[in-house]
């Protein structure tokens, strides 16, 4: 089957799967919905099958589509990564790299990460976007971001990591609070006190419930937050209790609250970063995840496989 496939369609494509319905792949894309379902309709005809399922109230991927979706994903990571070819052989780090960072990571590496790198690496156009792990791989299987700062998830696919470091979990607690005198807490101690937890989407949370044991967890349900700061100041405030990573540690300066080390056997999350399986510029993401180790994590232990 000859095909002609224009590129455009194929980003429209992958705007639509990521958007979820027609009106604001539209938006997204700065083009009417006309337009936008002209060029599904079209690479409908192109493929010889259907793409999208129009008959309910809202727009649904069918299973060649979402096919279709991966694929185009993946074609446009290799287009966007072209200009790369060139310049294999120029110094490392000495381009633009488009890097993606978590909440839970970001405040409190960056300002060190940034420094050392514009010392280390002045040729690098380095460009930062905080997100969620699930939209910051989904923007790196796309092409739309060259690397991901992120903890490590069992459900990782299509992507290499490097490890960057353990980072071990504290408790945080309120100044006067029984636990306070002890040396180390264990999940056992924690079975009964109230939990603050980030809210939904934060892998953080996810890590947290892991280290607590989800059957022993109280969660503050009415309570939530969207960034460790305010979990500091809710737990300084006796609204309950949190655990806190190591590399956030900064964040309880200037409050009174006080930090217990956390006795588990998943009392420790896995920083890595991770790109795109089979990205030209892997041994570019290499050196960083090298420097990231050395200079801006300071006190963790990672297990460092040899230079390629």
């Amino acid at each position: 089957m000859n095909v002609n496939i224009n590129l455009r369609h194929l980003r429209y494509l992958v705007t639509l799967a990521e958007s979820g319905s027609f009106a604001a792949a539209a938006k997204a894309a700065g083009i009417t919905q006309s337009t936008l379902s002209a060029a599904i309709q079209g690479l409908e005809v192109e493929f010889e099958h259907k793409l999208i399922d129009r008959s309910g109230r809202r727009m649904q991927l069918l299973p060649f589509g979402e096919a279709m979706v991966r694929r185009a994903r993946h074609i446009l990571a290799e287009i966007e990564e072209l200009p790369q070819y060139a310049g294999r052989e120029v110094l490392p780090l000495s381009t633009r790299l488009r890097l993606g960072v978590i909440p839970s990571v970001a405040p409190f590496v960056l300002p060190r990460l940034l420094s050392s790198l514009n010392r280390d690496y002045p040729l690098l156009h380095l460009h930062v976007r905080e997100g969620l792990t699930h939209s910051l791989l989904t923007e790196v299987s796309s092409g739309r971001l060259d690397a991901a700062f992120i903890a490590h998830m069992p459900s990782l696919e299509g992507v290499e990591i490097a490890e960057l470091g353990k980072d071990p979990f504290y408790l945080a607690v309120k100044p006067g609070h029984p636990l306070t005198r002890l040396n180390e807490v264990t999940m056992a101690q924690l079975a009964h006190e109230p939990l603050l937890l980030l809210d939904q989407g934060h892998c953080l949370r996810e890590h947290a419930m892991v280290a607590l044991g989800r059957d022993a967890i109280t969660e503050e349900n009415d309570v939530r937050a969207a960034s460790l700061l305010t979990l500091v100041q809710l737990v300084e405030a006796g609204m309950g209790i949190t655990l806190l990573p190591k590399i956030a540690m900064d964040a309880v300066a200037g409050t009174q609250v006080k930090l217990i080390p956390y006795s588990a056997p998943k009392a420790a999350r896995t920083l890595v970063l991770a790109w795109r399986k089979g990205a030209v510029r892997a041994d570019d993401y290499r050196v960083l995840a090298a420097h990231i180790r050395k200079h801006c994590l300071p006190g963790l232990d990672a297990d460092t496989p040899p230079s390629p």
